[in-house]
């Protein structure tokens, strides 16, 4: 186990700082295009309709770029998740976390779920041999490969009724708990699922 922490096998690590690399590249490359475009435009007024039209297909691109790769995607559900899970214990926003069809497979509905997470932290507040998480740490991701997704979308389409087409990725994180003062530091597995386009922690696993 420690081999694969130093070096796992088709580790694909998530770096923000390349993908504000990429979308700067695609910006210059929009750019240059864009400046050959308006000149072109100079000398043929027709092409002043398209010109509007590729402006607004270049913004959303951009857009979707910025969002996706910059400020979205798994490793911010996994931050998230360690938060409001272990960090700084929160019945709420775990609960608006959840896939609706996992969520309903225990509770009626979120305002359930709620209730019951609130009760559960009060319990866990008075209990003084309940374990403080202080800070977490990833340490790296692995995407898992074709034949492990497809696992992963029989169970979610037989014990949550979650079409397994919907499932496109899974990439699991290594993350270390870390509860200063104490012996009860933690090494979890989480594996994310990309469904329907949005991302959701789909299992956890100790380490």
């Amino acid at each position: 186990m420690a081999n694969e922490e130093k070096e796992p096998k088709n580790e694909q690590i998530i770096n923000t700082e390349a993908a504000k690399a990429k979308v700067e590249e695609v910006a210059g490359n929009v750019k240059e295009g864009a400046n050959n475009l308006f000149s072109k435009i100079k000398e043929n007024k027709s092409l002043s309709i398209v010109c509007c039209a590729v402006c607004a297909v270049v913004a959303v691109v951009i857009l979707a770029l910025l969002f996706g790769c910059v400020f979205g995607g798994p490793k911010k559900v996994v931050k998230t998740y360690a938060k409001v899970n272990y960090i700084k214990p929160n019945a709420k926003k775990v609960c608006k976390m959840m896939h609706k069809n996992i969520l309903e497979s225990v509770y009626d509905d979120v305002d359930e779920c709620i209730e019951k997470g609130e009760e559960a932290l009060e319990e866990a507040e008075d209990d003084e041999d309940e374990v403080k998480y202080k800070s977490y740490k990833i340490t790296n991701s692995k995407k898992l490969d074709k034949d492990d997704v497809e696992d992963y979308a029989e169970m979610l389409d037989k014990y949550y009724d979650i079409n397994e087409k919907h499932l496109k990725k899974v990439v699991r994180y290594s993350v270390n708990l870390d509860a200063k003062g104490s012996d009860n530091d933690k090494k979890l597995y989480i594996y994310v699922g990309k469904i329907k386009g949005k991302w959701y922690v789909i299992d956890q696993s100790t380490r």
